[in-house]
């Protein structure tokens, strides 16, 4: 399958070729030069130079939305997810806040047009809801307490109290955030 459908750019140091060729050859077999945002569903055109997406790439073991590309990473199942720049950097109409401490995501720090290996949303908790057990609803770790690599929270551990093992810190976006409008908050989506 020929890469000749995506937009081309010219080359930057933005990420490594092993990463961009495992982009461009999952969305090659899926016949897509386009991708959505996971956030605001806005279409994003797929270039086949960095940066390849004006937002960032991640993988997670959670399907965010149905735009969510399952892949095979080192035997697990993951998803390949998109989010645009826009939503990354909290755009008027774009904020979404957690809808327990009402705090706002922020992606701005993160690189525009790679990818990244875990879920974006769940490396960065902002309350305690957000290390709560799947399945008890017990904190899995101390609130002070943050686990050594951003990764770590896309990976499978075992509950403290309940022994489930689970992504507990990757939770479904419409139970962790609110999507700010300039009038209100209301509900995901």
């Amino acid at each position: 399958f020929s890469f000749s459908f995506l937009q081309t750019e010219d080359e930057g140091n933005h990420g490594n070729d092993e990463t961009r060729c495992f982009i461009l050859s999952t969305l090659a077999s899926q016949g897509r030069s386009r991708v959505h945002c996971v956030l605001c569903e806005e279409q994003l055109l797929v270039f086949d130079r960095y940066p390849l997406v004006d937002g960032t790439f991640f993988l997670s073991p959670r399907q965010h939305a149905k735009s969510c590309i399952e892949v095979k990473v080192e035997g697990r199942t993951q998803f390949l997810t998109v989010v645009c720049m826009g939503c990354l950097e909290g755009a008027p109409g774009r904020a979404i806040c957690c809808r327990v401490c009402n705090k706002q995501w922020d992606g701005s720090s993160l690189v525009l047009g790679t990818m990244y290996s875990y879920d974006i949303f769940a490396a960065m908790p902002c309350c305690t809801e957000r290390i709560k057990c799947n399945a008890c609803f017990k904190p899995v770790l101390h609130p002070a307490q943050r686990l050594n690599f951003f990764s770590d929270y896309s990976h499978m551990v075992p509950c403290p109290h309940c022994r489930t093992l689970d992504t507990h810190f990757v939770k479904p976006l419409h139970y962790c955030y609110t999507r700010t409008t300039t009038r209100n908050l209301q509900l995901w989506p």
